[in-house]
């Protein structure tokens, strides 16, 4: 018996922030969906926008930040609090760490590769393994 396919309610693109071989996670705040997890930058992909553009769209808005694409790893799906999302991760180079968060999040951390592999994040590290990065 087959497994009916499930319904995607869109695209969300996740940037994932480098500075100096340390990773950017955010805590998502009481104010957002899945409140209390750890993330990575990230959001849905707006009319028109590719899912670069969206990635760095999304980084500048809950963090202030800009940046430049490394790469980008192949999308996938996930299952979140809202329903299943196709999620296209972008590895992002940023030239500072400090940051100014939005209401989206309420912590930030910077991680070696190291550290990142062994957190709990809302995403289980999906996105470092859609970049070859673990």
């Amino acid at each position: 018996m087959e497994r009916a396919e499930k319904e995607i309610n869109g695209g969300v693109a996740l940037a994932v922030p480098k500075h100096k071989n340390k990773y950017l996670l955010l805590k998502r705040s009481e104010e957002n969906s899945s409140s209390g997890e750890w993330t990575f930058p990230g959001g849905k992909i707006e009319n028109g926008e590719n899912p670069e553009e969206a990635a760095l769209r999304e980084l500048k808005e809950e963090t202030g930040l800009n940046g430049e694409i490394i790469e980008t790893g192949e999308a996938y799906i996930s299952e979140g609090e809202l329903g299943h999302w196709k999620i296209f991760p972008s590895h992002i180079e940023v030239d500072q760490k400090e940051i100014e968060l939005n209401h989206e999040h309420s912590k930030h951390k910077w991680l070696s590769l190291e550290q990142l592999k062994n957190h709990d994040t809302m995403g289980k590290m999906k996105s470092l393994k859609a970049l070859d990065l673990i």
